[in-house]
């Protein structure tokens, strides 16, 4: 049983994970559709012919990504229970900003193989708690929780890009890329701050890692032999 989820989240296209979208992807699941987004940017990339299927367990979010936002069909409910018994196999199965709010993600990255076909993969957006902001926060002896962002109130498990890799590792997959996005300096640029926006014209951002909210991982489950 999941934790229940908040019904805060505005629509968000992803664009930072489409150039993650497997080309010639047949089938896909977007895990956490939210408002549906995701699924517009889906079907611009992979065209009228790809099935492209939604997974929400907030009703009033999956009935918004139900009008309009290119999903053949949108599931209620929780993965993976909500998926026992459906018929189909999926090319690319996409988890954005969702294992974070998943009390034990490593049970449900086992459970994701049997939903996917012969070389299907993964693809995980995943928010960094070694985010520049938040550590500054921190050494300020500062963990605020908020309703949206790396500190929302609703995720449960914290991850950098070197334990997101060791928990898709652990889960029996092998980790293609993990690249980060959407960075610190591209916030600072679109902030109502006249500070920051000046900071990020004119500053180089050297914190590695740091620099980056999320990390993209793609994977495959690993294949015996």
């Amino acid at each position: 049983m999941q934790p229940p989820q908040q019904d805060v989240y505005v629509e968000n296209a992803r664009l930072d994970v489409a150039p993650f979208i497997p080309p010639g992807a047949t089938r896909v699941l977007d895990v956490g559709c939210g408002a549906g987004g995701f699924g517009t940017t889906l079907r611009a990339v992979l065209g009228d012919d790809a099935t492209i299927v939604g997974l929400e367990a907030v009703a009033t979010q999956a009935e918004s990504a139900r009008r309009g936002h290119g999903f053949d069909d949108v599931v209620a409910g929780y993965f993976p229970e909500a998926l026992d018994g459906y018929p189909h196999a999926f090319d690319a199965i996409f988890f954005n900003d969702v294992l974070e709010h998943i009390v034990d993600p490593w049970s449900v990255l086992r459970q994701v193989p049997r939903f996917l076909s012969d070389e299907g993969c993964v693809v995980a957006a995943i928010p960094s708690i070694q985010y520049a902001p938040v550590v500054f926060k921190l050494l300020r002896g500062r963990w605020d929780y908020v309703d949206q962002g790396t500190l929302d109130r609703t995720h449960v498990r914290f991850f950098t890009k070197a334990t997101m890799v060791e928990m898709f590792e652990t889960c029996g997959y092998d980790v293609l890329s993990c690249v980060g996005a959407n960075t610190m300096g591209r916030r600072w640029a679109a902030s109502n701050s006249k500070v920051l926006k000046a900071a990020a014209r004119v500053l180089p951002v050297p914190f590695g890692n740091m620099r980056f909210v999320h990390f993209v991982v793609v994977a495959q489950p690993r294949r015996a032999g």
